[in-house]
C-alpha cells in the first residue's frame, strides 16, 4: 500500500510503500529512525480517518491512499 507524507500543509511528491496493516509508528520509523522514537501520533487525511485531519495515536493502522503528518508532541 502507498501512504503519502505531509509536511507544512503540503503533500510530498513521493509516497512510502508500506505493508498492509502498517501503523503510524512504522511509517515514522521508515521516514527516519529518530522520528520513529519520538513520534507521538499523527494527523491523517484519507480512508483510515473518520474526518480529514483526524489526530490518531502511534498504533493507528493506516490504509492505502492515506495522507499522514507525523506528530512529535
Amino acid at each position: 500500500m502507498c501512504v503519502w507524507p505531509r509536511r507544512d500543509g503540503r503533500v510530498d511528491e513521493e509516497p512510502f510503500a508500506l505493508r498492509v496493516g502498517a501503523t503510524v509508528a512504522q511509517l515514522a520509523d521508515e521516514v527516519h529512525h529518530d522520528l520513529g522514537r519520538v513520534c507521538t501520533g499523527a494527523r491523517v487525511w484519507g480512508p483510515s480517518a473518520r474526518f480529514d485531519g483526524q489526530r490518531v495515536g502511534r498504533a493507528h493502522v493506516l490504509e492505502d491512499g492515506d495522507e499522514v503528518a507525523v506528530l512529535t508532541r
